[in-house]
């Protein structure tokens, strides 16, 4: 397996407290530009369509001074915008660029990095070729100039030809340590007092562009030299050295400087080479996994520019068109990839980050395995809740566990009360994590407890079989298990990457994890603002009008999604100027305060059973007038059989009937038209076809008193990834829910 090491730049602002600050920048961050998901795509897409238009006949794109240079840049926006491998552009082009000759070290490390991303395999001989160029070409001295004999070189073509040299590597080209050894000493050697790069050699002006390129070049050449100390994996499940690293302070500096000199509308200082300056800083920030340089969020800034900054063709230019728009689409595509974990800096040293690699190397192994390229950032433990909740697992390890304040314990349960997954693990199997992970959970989550998963549970088998004997714990909460633990080391076999057998099975159980809690859903965009839904009751002023739901207590889980209501309150507020108590009120069907609770809700996952007395409350509290509405959560069939012989017990001269499409509910009479609506995976596995909405109910002298849905509604409400739920997608549950509402609130 290629190695994926993740090095100089993870480690920058990471560990060391001093560098930390500066990378990160003070909690009250700069304003954040108004941009939108919505806007990067159709600006990727207008891109796309401009570089598409202007290919020419032979597959090329005219050259702007060296021959091949823009179609590489072309191909290599292409592919990371998400245009397919076998695009007939992609590979009209890739026959083009093979055609050039090795000439240019700009474009042959562009041609190397091109042909590995449409197909390394197929072009492996042109990809080695690409790659003994570039090493004939280093000088001694480890830089490169323009062509090879020339004496002079430059940081621009040196940045080029090392990552043409990374990605042919990653294609399984053959390249000397002596290479990356001298492009390492060449970097540092010319990095200028401020901790910036200039053009040539220590002088005489840092540029954004310069440092960019030196903070990356100098994470590839750590990448190959692996830096890490930490080498094999012993049979009690540790890795020796694991946590020891040699630290490179010459990359620190260049991040310093970058956030100390951020700027999303030129180049510091003085703004030529503006879309070449984005695309490093691009790279900068993936690697990293940094939100934030300085006190700036540097995707939300750059995106926000370069919309502003695009011409009505879709292009972009400062010097030529199809380059500054490859630039510009690199930036926007690969920046733009949906978070999937976010890596907790639990502490101001480096103990929450003894495997520098292990997050960054999961993710290049799940890939796009889950349905779309996905990324990961750090945050912090001190960031705002909505920070967290940017990706749906939070991840931390450690061989000691941290020491939380009771504060800091709320917000992780908080956290899942908002539909956050979090991922833990001893890292070398530390018995000291382990009994410390045992504390929290039983401090954070004192309901629910810490338990073995058994052979049946998805993470065994949620993207791929694995075996069954992984001793893997979990917490289960609403509907799914939420916390899930790893009390024997995964992060060592995941940073290593290629421990023979081991680590392969370590990434199949990180792939299965991801995949179980992202429940194959689609991820929040990149650049949506997370809301923050209170889930306990607050002393927000509600209107005297404002109306109050109760929800039906049973000896099952009555009560599995706890944002529901809050979720669908706001929605009734926004949409229909309709005021709903944002918590609903648990009630027993014998309760004396049911009469003064017109709508009832009721939903859960396992079977149950009313008493004789409740069976009677209820009937008496529907037929004078109230409403029940409920729906099987996730759709489990064992709530559904237990519902419909509750109903047969209230009423045993009715049956629940389909809800024609004419009723006011579904018809869009008292709020929204729903002909149609759209299920979660699980359903249309099931049933491909089904595009209608499937509510059945009671009639009472002519109103329906009782609305049931087989399929959940209150779980996409509830916002929470959810694996294997038989329901709606949140947009259509949310229309139905309040339809169903104003039916019950008018009728």
């Amino acid at each position: 397996m290629t190695r994926n090491r993740c090095d100089g730049i993870i480690r920058i602002c990471l560990c060391l407290p001093a560098v930390a600050a500066a990378c990160w920048g003070p909690a009250a961050q700069a304003a954040e530009p108004d941009v939108t998901g919505e806007q990067v795509k159709l600006a990727i897409r207008a891109g796309l369509n401009f570089l598409r238009s202007s290919q020419r006949g032979d597959g090329s794109w005219r050259d702007m001074h060296l021959p091949g240079g823009t179609t590489a840049m072309a191909i290599l926006a292409m592919r990371n915008a998400g245009v397919p491998a076998d695009d007939p552009a992609i590979r009209r082009a890739a026959d083009a660029l093979r055609r050039i000759p090795n000439q240019w070290t700009y474009v042959v490390g562009l041609k190397a990095q091109a042909l590995a991303a449409v197909d390394p395999m197929r072009y492996r001989t042109d990809i080695q070729a690409a790659a003994n160029w570039l090493i004939e070409a280093q000088r001694q001295d480890g830089g490169w100039g323009y062509e090879i004999g020339l004496t002079r070189t430059d940081h621009s073509n040196s940045q080029f030809a090392l990552l043409g040299l990374h990605e042919a590597a990653r294609a399984g080209a053959r390249v000397p340590d002596t290479v990356w050894r001298r492009a390492e000493s060449d970097w540092i050697q010319t990095q200028r007092n401020d901790g910036g790069w200039a053009y040539e050699g220590r002088g005489p002006l840092t540029t954004g562009s310069m440092t960019a390129a030196g903070v990356a070049s100098l994470h590839i050449v750590g990448d190959r030299l692996n830096v890490g100390q930490e080498h094999g994996y012993t049979a009690a499940g540790q890795a020796p050295n694991c946590g020891r690293y040699s630290y490179n302070r010459a990359a620190m500096r260049g991040i310093a400087w970058l956030a100390a000199h951020f700027d999303a509308t030129e180049n510091p200082p003085r703004g030529n080479y503006y879309y070449y300056y984005l695309y490093g800083l691009e790279r900068v920030g993936m690697l990293s996994g940094l939100k934030y340089l300085g006190r700036h969020d540097w995707y939300r800034e750059g995106a926000a520019e370069l919309i502003r900054r695009q011409r009505e063709d879709g292009s972009w230019r400062e010097m030529n068109d199809v380059v500054d728009t490859s630039f510009a689409l690199l930036f926007l595509g690969k920046g733009h990839r949906a978070l999937l974990i976010n890596k907790l800096r639990w502490s101001a040293d480096d103990r929450w980050n003894q495997d520098r690699n292990d997050i960054s190397n999961l993710i290049a192994a799940i890939g796009d395995k889950l349905g779309e390229p996905v990324s990961w950032q750090v945050v912090d433990l001190d960031a705002p809740l909505g920070e967290w909740l940017t990706a749906p697992i939070l991840y931390f390890n450690g061989h000691t566990f941290p020491t939380f304040s009771p504060e800091q314990t709320e917000k992780f349960a908080e956290f899942v009360r908002q539909g956050g997954a979090i991922l833990a693990e001893a890292c070398c199997g530390r018995p000291e994590f382990r009994t410390g992970f045992e504390k929290f959970a039983a401090q954070a989550f004192p309901d629910t407890p810490l338990r073995r998963l058994g052979p049946d549970h998805p993470v065994f088998h949620a993207y791929s079989e694995i075996p069954r004997d992984v001793e893997v714990l979990g917490i289960d909460t609403a509907c799914r298990t939420s916390v899930i633990f790893l009390p024997r080391d995964v992060s060592c076999l995941w940073e290593q990457a290629d421990v023979p057998t081991l680590s392969a099975r370590a990434f199949a159980l990180g792939t299965n994890i991801a995949a179980y809690f992202v429940g194959r859903q689609k991820l929040r965009d990149k650049l949506d603002v997370v809301h923050v839904v209170r889930t306990e009751a607050d002393n927000t002023p509600l209107p005297p009008s404002a109306l109050y739901i109760g929800q039906l207590m049973h000896d099952g889980d009555w009560r599995p999604d706890s944002k529901a209501l809050p979720n669908l309150a706001r929605f009734l507020h926004d949409q229909a100027d309709v005021d709903i108590v944002p918590q609903a009120i648990p009630l027993r069907a014998t309760d004396e305060a049911l009469r003064q609770h017109p709508i009832i809700f009721m939903t859960g996952h396992f079977p149950f059973r009313l008493t004789a007395e409740e069976i009677q409350a209820l009937r008496r509290h529907l037929e004078r007038g109230g409403f029940l509405f409920a729906d099987a959560c996730c759709g489990r069939k064992a709530f559904d059989a237990s519902f419909r012989r509750m109903v047969a017990e209230l009423f045993p001269d009715r049956k629940l009937e389909p809800l024609p499409a004419t009723h006011p509910i579904l018809s869009g009479e008292l709020g929204f038209r729903l002909d149609r609506v759209q299920y979660r995976p699980a359903v249309l596995a099931e049933q491909p076809n089904l595009c209608t909405p499937v509510l059945e109910g009671v009639t009472i002298e002519g109103r329906t008193a009782l609305v049931y849905s087989p399929y959940s509604i209150g779980c996409p409400l509830d916002g929470h990834f959810c694996y294997g739920c038989r329901g709606l997608e949140p947009d259509d549950a949310r229309k139905l829910a309040a339809n169903i509402v104003l039916y019950a609130l008018s009728y």
